[in-house]
């Protein structure tokens, strides 16, 4: 999904698309990313992973050549959808084994962050090497093939089984019971809102750039260093953890995000480009690991977790397709305001949940302490 931007300027060149249809496009895929990903609570615990991984890494792989025949528009929603269901079974996966860790935030973004690296490397080959030799057949080959290298060869350091153990403490418990639940759906609303402004924006990068008057190497090449900041970001949100608390750093980092809205609506020059793409995909990776890194905390049964692959593809689909129709009903000024109110909203919801979370722990402390108290 990394590739999306580069993916969509082959397909509005090779099917004649527009903003609108492509925006559908990515509705269908993220649909069946989250149709997938929801169905993962069914089977993510019974079968094993290394199946799991292999069985939806062949599905990505057989849906991404078939687009080779060259199908209708109609098909090709159908084979985007038949992608983003195996993509999403993979990251309910991977959603499973990083929430099994004792510090969520720093595993998340590591995760966040190592994950973009392969598609920061694919964003520069494939409009600057691959493309330009081998054309849309050959882009849509490297796809697949990447696929079976992330996918299917680390099948034998992949777990089979989960070996989360849960916190069965008095504390755990009473929080679980007042206010677990509701940190957790707050959390995941927040991610929801978030992905749903980031890809409205996040899909047409590619079109922006040329907009702004770039070459398709020169936007690969920003998208590319965009990619490699925004792996920077899940590793320095890995590196901070809770060490400056949960909501300051979200807050300075969407702050940034708006900024980088700001610098991309000016389409004046490649300096307001680069700026722009940094600061805004800087903060997905970054900002995700904290709404992830709640969620995973406050569900103790394990389960919820995986759901953060639907919240994913709601926003991820439900974006690109507002953000088609707001383009080319307004302009990309309204994209631009659309996704920066998404950005503050979060803020909003992201700071409820970690004020509930923070008053769940003094009141199991205080419990704690009134039960030692009368030993």
């Amino acid at each position: 999904m990394n590739v999306l931007p580069v993916l969509f300027g082959a397909f509005a060149e090779r099917f004649g698309l527009g903003e609108h249809q492509l925006g559908n496009l990515a509705m269908a895929m993220n649909l069946g990313f989250g149709a997938f990903g929801l169905a993962s609570l069914l089977w993510i615990h019974r079968l094993s992973w290394r199946v799991i991984s292999a069985l939806s890494s062949a599905l990505v792989v057989g849906a991404v050549l078939f687009v080779l025949r060259e199908p209708s528009y109609e098909m090709l929603q159908v084979i985007m959808a038949l992608a983003g269901a195996g993509t999403g079974a993979l990251y309910a996966l991977a959603m499973t084994i990083f929430g099994d860790s004792s510090r969520p935030e720093r595993a998340f973004g590591f995760k966040l962050g190592i994950e973009t690296v392969p598609g920061a490397f694919l964003l520069i080959l494939l409009p600057v090497a691959v493309a330009p030799v081998w054309g849309f057949e050959g882009m849509l080959i490297t796809i697949a093939l990447a696929m079976v290298v992330m996918g299917i060869l680390p099948l034998p350091w992949v777990p089979r089984r989960s070996e989360r153990q849960l916190d069965a403490s008095d504390a755990a418990v009473q929080i679980a019971s007042t206010e677990s639940r509701a940190i957790v759906w707050l959390s995941l609303v927040a991610s929801l809102v978030f992905l749903t402004g980031i890809m409205s924006v996040w899909a047409f990068l590619e079109l922006m750039g040329k907009k702004t008057g770039l070459s398709s190497d020169t936007i690969g090449m920003v998208l590319a260093l965009g990619f490699l900041i925004n792996a920077g970001g899940g590793f320095i949100a890995s590196a901070i953890g809770l060490k400056v608390g949960r909501f300051m750093p979200v807050a300075v980092i969407i702050l940034a995000e708006l900024l980088g809205l700001v610098a991309l609506a000016q389409f004046s020059s490649l300096t307001t480009y680069v700026v722009g793409v940094i600061c805004f995909l800087f903060s997905i990776s970054f900002v995700l690991a904290y709404t992830f890194g709640v969620m995973a905390e406050f569900d103790l049964s394990g389960k919820l977790v995986a759901l953060g692959a639907l919240c994913l593809s709601l926003g991820a689909a439900f974006g690109p397709a507002i953000g088609g129709f707001l383009i080319e009903a307004f302009g990309y000024s309204a994209v631009f305001v659309f996704s920066g109110a998404c950005s503050v909203a979060v803020l909003a919801i992201y700071g409820a949940a970690v004020l509930r979370a923070r008053l769940a722990f003094n009141r199991a402390r205080d419990s704690d302490t009134a039960v030692m108290s009368r030993l």
